[in-house]
């Protein structure tokens, strides 16, 4: 069964959001991510719910442009509303100024942000669950 990663993220953001991508991708899950999975025609808002139905997990880049964007916070909120397991990826913005200025801390805690320098704890976290077929 396929282990797929839903990779919100800000359109400013898309080169380090495909080489997270790339990471899920050889950690053995199945990224979904706008740039690949999104063709030109497609209905995005119904693209975008499917891709977060069918996840096993969502993955956030929370920069100074995507905290700005309302999709990246509508698909955390679907994957919150979902019971999904997700994960905000801090990169240039710091917690604490997502929740002063944003209030973003209503869904993000600290069990569920890591900064982007330690994406790599994530991968590992990731590829343990997939091989072990944890699904929780």
């Amino acid at each position: 069964m396929t282990y797929s990663i839903f990779v919100s993220h800000g359109w400013h953001d898309r080169w380090v959001a495909r080489q997270m991508a790339r990471s899920i991708s050889d950690a053995g899950g199945a990224p979904f991510i706008d740039i690949f999975d999104i063709k030109k025609g497609d209905r995005i808002e119904e693209r975008i719910r499917t891709g977060i139905e069918h996840c096993a997990e969502l993955v956030a880049l929370l920069t100074p442009w995507s905290v700005d964007r309302n999709w990246v916070w509508t698909e955390i909120a679907a994957a919150w509303a979902l019971k999904k397991r997700f994960v905000g990826v801090t990169y240039g913005v710091t917690i604490e100024e997502i929740e002063r200025n944003h209030g973003g801390m209503a869904c993000l805690g600290p069990t569920n942000v890591v900064a982007l320098d330690d994406f790599d704890e994530y991968i590992r976290e990731l590829a343990e669950r997939i091989h072990s077929g944890d699904r929780e």
